[in-house]
């Protein structure tokens, strides 16, 4: 075997991990990145009146019935009072609840951010939604009057306010 062939083989091996490696490393990256203290926000879209709104969640594999506590998720970086919401985890893999949802547009502030994401049908009419998490925006100064929150579905879209979860006594 000559040295050139050596180096050769060890230049393709290098070059067939390459995009594993690569790709490895960047994952591990988004997941350090997009790995807040706490989980990202869902949003219950519901009635208020003869008003939409979308108010942040969090979304809770335990019974109903569990002790009540402080719920707070990560919505664009910010932590934020949330709803518990109770889901069988059976629930995302009922074809009819869960449907892809084109985009999920936050108009949290001046900056709306869009993601993909998903739509669990609750009980009572609700909608869960289930934007895809990613890197937080950069908040300008002042949030806008009326924040609100858009889903794409293809086609149909529904658009809500954006309704703050009520804070939990005692905070």
């Amino acid at each position: 075997m000559r040295p050139s062939d050596s180096s050769e083989k060890q230049r393709a091996a290098f070059r067939q991990w390459l995009p594993l490696s690569g790709g490895v490393l960047l994952a591990g990256l988004m997941v350090w990145s997009l790995t807040p203290a706490e989980p990202p926000c869902a949003y219950v879209v519901g009635q208020d009146g003869p008003a939409t709104v979308a108010t942040p969640a969090r979304v809770v594999f335990t019974a109903p019935g569990e002790a009540a506590t402080s719920w707070t998720c990560s919505s664009e970086g910010v932590s934020v009072p949330a709803l518990p919401v109770h889901v069988s985890p059976s629930m995302f893999e009922n074809p009819d609840t869960l449907v892809e949802a084109t985009s999920i547009t936050l108009h949290l502030s001046s900056t709306p951010v869009t993601r993909e994401g998903h739509v669990l049908t609750l009980e009572g009419d609700k909608l869960l939604v289930l934007p895809r998490p990613g890197l937080p925006a950069a908040r300008p100064e002042g949030d806008i009057t009326e924040p609100f929150l858009t889903v794409d579905f293809g086609g149909g879209e529904t658009t809500a306010r954006y309704l703050p979860a009520p804070v939990a006594p005692g905070e």
